[in-house]
């Protein structure tokens, strides 16, 4: 038998999703040779497409004993890691992997997504050191290297390293306008706002660096444009779970909890209910067994699409959420949640005016919110990500004005985010039982 003919057999079955005549290939290839590496390392790919992610890591890690300089495999043991919840493990892999290919695209891209959340990167930071050092032309470093920086709380050389990476130009980097954030960040406004007027010179039809650029000069806005919504989540969907879940992100949680709460208070489900901004589908689940029939709407259909993958919808509508309650529904609904849907919002009123349309007489919604403390004569305030924070103040005049009743608010912590907890509420809004709508 010709082993390596014999393994390219397989590969060619396992593209092609036949997995029995994949097996049989490798199987065939590692009897001839127990410590055949590339062997070990596609029978460790096909054990993960059969769902048994432990024998993957063992397989590929033996494979990695026999060939310890082959980057894709450490490419892929990372991502094995990453989706079984072993994100530090996931980090060092592909940290090998760039130690090895230095220009490695999906290990750079990969290390970029874990190091947003990640708290700390002490095995990281040497690396990358010695990367930007060998390897001083690639933006792909410098960028990382910047992340990793300020998690280890340099921010001066966090952002000397950012804006290297920014010298390579607009476009060397996936999401550059997160660059901007970033700097907001670390006290480079200036730098960030320069950056975005460059990126809005080059595309003035970019809807998320147009929408950035105004949110950090400052600019007196309502809302974020739709259009950036959609953009940028439609961009995020395929790691905003992988995100959030490093940030700590509680939103969806503590959200569940209220809704379980007053669920136990009522002995009773819920009949008709609505997720706001339902997002991939992070609260829709935790909150299924008190729903009887659950909608969820969402600007982004690549937000959608992971949110129809959980089956835990009856209905997904693809919308804005205002126009959505405003709009002929097929029924009103006793229970809204909205999960960190309101912090693209800042004028609230047109959104409590059209709730109260949409809802039942003596219907809940139980809502997150960034909040807005501290001294300040403003209901609402954007800040340098796009968002806005909301005063509990303006809440309750907000859901008044729409008759609708407040009936109170709770601070949380809702994740952790560029080294800095964010703070939220997570409050209550009633319609009167007697009502004449």
């Amino acid at each position: 038998m010709q082993i390596d003919a014999r393994l390219q057999e397989g590969i060619a079955a396992h593209r092609n999703g036949n997995l029995e005549a994949a097996q049989d290939a490798y199987l065939d290839v590692l009897k001839a040779d127990p410590d055949h590496a590339d062997g070990l390392h596609f029978l460790g790919l096909l054990h993960f497409d059969a769902g048994h992610a432990d024998n993957a890591i063992a397989l590929i890690r033996k494979s990695l004993e026999q060939n310890s300089a082959n980057a894709s495999a450490l490419n892929n043991l990372g991502n094995i890691l990453k989706i079984s919840g072993q994100p530090s493990d996931a980090l060092q892999a592909y940290a090998k992997a760039v130690e090895l290919e230095p220009r490695h695209e999906e290990a750079w891209s990969n290390i970029n997504v874990l190091l947003r959340a990640a708290t700390h990167n002490d095995d990281l930071l040497p690396i990358l050191t010695e990367i930007v050092r060998l390897d001083p032309d690639n933006p792909e470093a410098w960028h990382n290297y910047g992340l990793s920086l300020m998690l280890a709380g340099h921010k001066d050389e966090a952002a000397d390293a950012l804006e290297r990476c920014l010298a390579f130009g607009t476009e060397v980097y996936a999401d550059p306008v997160w660059h901007a954030r970033v700097l907001c960040a670390l006290g480079r406004q200036e730098r960030a706002l320069e950056h975005l007027e460059k990126i809005v010179e080059a595309d003035p039809e970019n809807e998320v660096a147009r929408y950035q650029l105004a949110a950090v000069r400052g600019d007196e806005l309502d809302h974020a444009p739709e259009d950036y919504v959609k953009s940028h989540f439609d961009k995020f969907s395929a790691t905003f779970d992988d995100v959030l879940k490093g940030l700590g992100y509680r939103a969806p949680e503590l959200v569940a909890e209220e809704v379980g709460t007053l669920a136990a208070n009522t002995n009773e489900r819920f009949e008709d209910v609505v997720d706001l901004g339902c997002g991939t589908g992070l609260c829709g689940p935790l909150i299924r067994d008190h729903c009887g029939k659950l909608t969820g709407i969402d600007l982004s259909p690549g937000m959608l699409k992971k949110a129809a993958a959980l089956k835990a919808y009856d209905f997904l509508v693809e919308g804005e959420l205002v126009a959505f309650l405003e709009s002929d529904l097929p029924t009103r609904f006793d229970l809204a949640v909205c999960v960190d849907t309101l912090c693209y919002l800042g004028n609230l009123q047109p959104f409590m005016t059209a709730l109260h349309k949409a809802m039942k007489p003596g219907a809940v919604l139980i809502a997150s919110v960034e909040h807005l403390s501290g001294p300040s004569t403003e209901d609402f305030r954007v800040d340098s990500t796009g968002r806005y924070a909301h005063t509990p103040s303006y809440l309750r005049r907000c859901a008044e004005a729409a008759s609708l009743s407040y009936v109170k608010d709770k601070t949380v912590t809702l994740r952790h985010e560029l080294g800095k907890e964010v703070h939220g509420l997570i409050f209550y809004v009633q319609k009167p039982r007697v009502s004449n709508v």
